[in-house]
C-alpha cells in the first residue's frame, strides 16, 4: 500500500509539469491553430537558461523562474514576429510544421554545440532534503516545482478569464476576423500568446533543473507529452490541459508501478493512439 502511495504522489508531481507544458502547447494551438513542434525544446532551452544563472551569478535555481520566464517570453515574441508571422501569411500547414520542427532540431543541436552532451545538475543545500508524511517520502524540490506549478497555473486561468488582454486572446481564438473588425490587433496578440506559450515551456524547465538532469534532448519527451495532454484536455481548455497532464503522470507511475518502467512511453503512446479514434468515433457518430 505505502508504494501505490508514493507511486501515486510521484505521478502527481510529475503531472504538474505535463500540465504545464499541455497549457502552454494549448495557448498557443487554441489562439493561432498552429502545433508548436518545438515546444520541448524551449523547455530544454530553460533548463539551460537557468542552469547558467545558476553557475554564473550563484542564484537559486527558484529564483532564476521570473528571469527565465521574460527572457523566455522575449525569445517567444521575436520567433513568432519573425518566423511565424510570415509563414501564417502563407496559410500552410506544411510550412508551420517544417518551420517548428527545424526550429527545435537548431535548438536541441545548438545546445549540443556549446554545452556538449553532458549531464548537467543543479545542486543546492535541500536537494537532498526529504520530508515523510506517513508511508510517503517527499523530496523538498519536488514539493516547491509543484506548489510554482500551481500559482503559475491559476495565474495563466486568471489572467484569460478575467484581464483584458486575456479576453482579446480568446475572442481571437474564437474569431480572429470578427476580432480585428472590433478593434483587436491579432498581430499583438498572436506575438504575445506564443511568448507566454514559450514561457510557460521555460518556467517548466527553470523548475525541473532542481532535480532533473540538463542535456540538449531532455525537452524531446515532454513536448510529446504536450501533444497529448492538449488532445487529451481539449483544445483550448486550459482546465482540461492541467487535469489531463495529472492524468498522464498517474498513468506513467502506475504503469512503472504494475508492469514495468520501460513500458511506460509504450502504454502513453497507445492511450493517445486510442483517445484519438474514439474521439473520432464520437465525433463520425454525431453528424
Amino acid at each position: 500500500m505505502s508504494i501505490f502511495l508514493q507511486a501515486c504522489v510521484n505521478g502527481l508531481l510529475m503531472g504538474g509539469f505535463y500540465s504545464l507544458m499541455g497549457m502552454g502547447q494549448n495557448v498557443i494551438f487554441g489562439v493561432m491553430k498552429i502545433v508548436n513542434f518545438c515546444h520541448g525544446e524551449m523547455l530544454m532551452v530553460g533548463m539551460y537558461l537557468t542552469y547558467v544563472l545558476s553557475t554564473t551569478f550563484s542564484l537559486d535555481p527558484y529564483l532564476c523562474v521570473p528571469i527565465v520566464a521574460v527572457l523566455m517570453f522575449l525569445l517567444g515574441a521575436v520567433i513568432q514576429h519573425t518566423l511565424i508571422t510570415p509563414s501564417l501569411g502563407t496559410k500552410s500547414f506544411t510550412n508551420l510544421l517544417f518551420l517548428t520542427v527545424g526550429l527545435g532540431l537548431l535548438l536541441s543541436n545548438g545546445a549540443l554545440v556549446i554545452f556538449g552532451s553532458e549531464y548537467r545538475t543543479i545542486n543546492t543545500a535541500y536537494s537532498q532534503t526529504y520530508y515523510s508524511l506517513g508511508p510517503v517520502t517527499l523530496a523538498l524540490p519536488r514539493l516547491i516545482s509543484f506548489g510554482v506549478l500551481i500559482v503559475v497555473s491559476i495565474a495563466l486561468f486568471s489572467f484569460l478569464k478575467y484581464t483584458t488582454t486575456g479576453k482579446q486572446i480568446r475572442a481571437v481564438s474564437q474569431n480572429p476576423v470578427g476580432a480585428e473588425v472590433v478593434g483587436i490587433n491579432t498581430k499583438r496578440i498572436y506575438i504575445l500568446t506564443y511568448g507566454i506559450g514559450t514561457a510557460l515551456a521555460g518556467i517548466a524547465g527553470a523548475l525541473l533543473t532542481g532535480f532533473y538532469t540538463i542535456y540538449p534532448t531532455a525537452g524531446a519527451s515532454f513536448g510529446f507529452r504536450a501533444l497529448i495532454v492538449v488532445v487529451v484536455g481539449g483544445l483550448g481548455s486550459i482546465p482540461g490541459a492541467f487535469f489531463a497532464g495529472i492524468f498522464l503522470g498517474l498513468l506513467e507511475t502506475m504503469v512503472a508501478l504494475f508492469i514495468s518502467p520501460s513500458y511506460s512511453d509504450l502504454i502513453v503512446f497507445i492511450t493517445f493512439i486510442v483517445i484519438l479514434v474514439v474521439r473520432q468515433l464520437i465525433i463520425l457518430r454525431r453528424k
